[in-house]
């Protein structure tokens, strides 16, 4: 009888995640609600699907190193056992060789046939031989970072190889959680303290806290329930505050599910003035107004299209345009591999759209932020200069006073870079309106 413990659990994660090619975080989601796991199992087997989807072409580099035929012959299922095995030997590194092979050998034998459990057995086995902190002479950047090639390649371009290396070591180190207060910091510093949470003030503010672990016991938390803090990225407040919606204001926020830049903004206002927040996905419409509605901020919740429907005329406008998200790359690790070449592009044509279908319900003087938490030049400030060539009763306003100005770039729009800001990769132009 096999074991289902959380090896098992990881491998049958990834075996549909190979399969369906779908988000990582759904896949995983959809898996826990269907069998029964227990806490433990989730917690390490998430751990081991996230990593092994993260270092998967480096994985797939060193396996192929001790095949004697082209990897991607391999039996699905045997590559699969192949990366996880991999992973804990020579990346985790907290279990023994001999033990993880063993473990990953008696999971073949249920799932595998006789042939694929020898060879399961000899290519773990030779995994002792690689030194996993060397690179080897004929190497490409993609493979020891784990990107493909295309993307390191446009972020070459755009900054420089050295750059590039120190871009993708970031999104390489494990996730921090940043947190958004709402409430006085000695208070939240002596209940965090209470609950044995350690943290940090975020970059450039003392409205965000960063944690590395123990996130579920925030979200279980009172002061969580009461909105004393809000789980969100110190990058997507510096939007928000690039907006800076002044109270009694008609404010729009599309594209704006689950919510978490709508709070935000809300308590920007002073919770004074009417705030108006869409998207087209229903199921992440309902987290937002489930959200707003515990916190009672009257927050009015639609689902719509905003690159076609029609919106009240409003004094600010918020677009978190839908994007390849490769600014978010260490939370998201499957992105890098669910994301094509020329995807950026394609991209760009329906941000443009919807930016100028939105401008439309911007009232004289008003602003609206174009923001997406991508890399890519085409998705960001190529977007924001189509735009103002298209419409010149619009202009670039400067986010000096709204940011903090080592954030900006040379157009004064919100411009950050992980390893250098200690933030998520964000882009945010603020365009306001002429009389």
């Amino acid at each position: 009888m096999i074991n289902k413990d959380s090896r098992y659990h990881a491998f049958q994660i990834l075996l549909e995640f190979e399969h369906n090619k779908s988000q990582l975080k759904l896949v995983r989601n959809r898996y826990y609600n269907s069998f029964s796991v227990s806490q433990n199992d989730i917690n390490r087997s998430l751990v081991l699907s996230n990593e092994v989807v993260r270092w998967r072409r480096k994985l797939d580099y060193w396996i192929q190193r001790n095949l004697n035929k082209p990897r991607k012959s391999l039996n699905r299922k045997a590559l699969i056992i192949l990366r996880l095995g991999y992973y804990e030997i020579l990346i985790d590194k907290t279990i023994p060789i001999y033990a993880a092979v063993n473990s990953w050998v008696e999971l073949s034998k249920h799932v595998l046939n006789n042939k694929l459990i020898g060879l399961i057995n000899a290519v773990l086995r030779k995994s002792a031989v690689i030194n996993p902190k060397e690179k080897d002479a004929n190497q490409s950047i993609g493979s020891w970072y784990s990107y493909p090639d295309w993307l390191i390649n446009s972020w070459i371009n755009k900054y420089d190889e050295k750059s590039t290396n120190k871009l993708c070591d970031w999104f390489n180190k494990p996730a921090y959680t940043d947190l958004r207060i709402h409430s006085d910091y000695e208070k939240i510093k002596k209940y965090l303290s209470r609950l044995e949470i350690e943290f940090k003030l975020s970059p450039h503010s003392n409205r965000f806290i960063r944690i590395q672990s123990d996130l579920n016991k925030i979200i279980s938390s009172s002061y969580f329930d009461t909105g004393k803090i809000n789980v969100q990225g110190r990058g997507a407040g510096a939007v928000v505050e690039l907006l800076s919606p002044t109270p009694n204001s008609v404010v729009l926020d599309v594209c704006a599910a689950p919510g978490t830049k709508s709070l935000y903004i809300f308590e920007i206002m002073k919770k004074q003035g009417q705030l108006y927040c869409s998207d087209i996905d229903s199921d992440r419409i309902l987290m937002g107004k489930t959200r707003a509605e515990t916190l009672r901020f009257p927050i009015e919740w639609s689902c719509k299209d905003a690159s076609i429907d029609s919106f009240p005329y409003a004094d600010y406008i918020l677009i978190d345009a839908p994007c390849t998200g490769t600014g978010v790359i260490g939370k998201n690790v499957d992105i890098r591999w669910r994301r094509k070449e020329g995807n950026a592009t394609i991209m760009s044509f329906r941000q443009l759209k919807i930016l100028q279908h939105m401008a439309k319900f911007l009232k004289p003087k008003g602003v609206i932020v174009y923001s997406t938490c991508s890399m890519e030049y085409e998705e960001n400030w190529n977007v924001v200069e189509s735009f103002l060539k298209l419409n010149n009763n619009f202009y670039l306003e400067s986010g000096k006073s709204f940011v903090p100005n080592q954030w900006l770039n040379a157009e004064g729009c919100l411009e950050t870079f992980p390893p250098r800001d200690k933030i998520d990769g964000m882009f945010a132009a603020r365009i306001r309106k002429y009389d």
